[in-house]
């Protein structure tokens, strides 16, 4: 009776280290993945590309031949703007109007 409970015994140790064998390889196969898909997206990404504020360039010592065709200098002003008297004559008060419309509304 003893070899039966021992080789019942054995056999669920044996299954159940086979389903943790399972179990772990399922594991590190889904981790594998997940790092798999952040390495494919980190990749797609747009590379950001920065350009300097200032780019200064040095032609001292170099000959340069040529013919200016537009200045060299921009100004823009502000034009101030233009004032114009109205063409309607503003009034104080619409009182004669008021009590007009008020008797030919009654």
């Amino acid at each position: 009776m003893k070899s039966v409970a021992k080789k019942e015994e054995t056999g669920a140790l044996i299954r159940h280290m086979v389903f943790m064998g399972i179990i772990a390889v399922i594991g590190g196969l889904a981790f594998m993945a997940g790092i798999a898909f952040s390495l494919q997206q980190a990749d797609a990404a747009e590379p950001r590309v920065v350009y300097p504020k200032k780019t200064e360039l040095d032609f001292s010592g170099l000959s340069i031949d040529g013919q200016v065709q537009n200045p060299g200098e921009f100004y823009f002003k502000r034009r101030e703007q233009e004032k114009f008297d109205s063409l309607v004559k503003r009034r104080a008060n619409f009182h004669r109007e008021m009590l007009r419309d008020a008797v030919l509304s009654k």
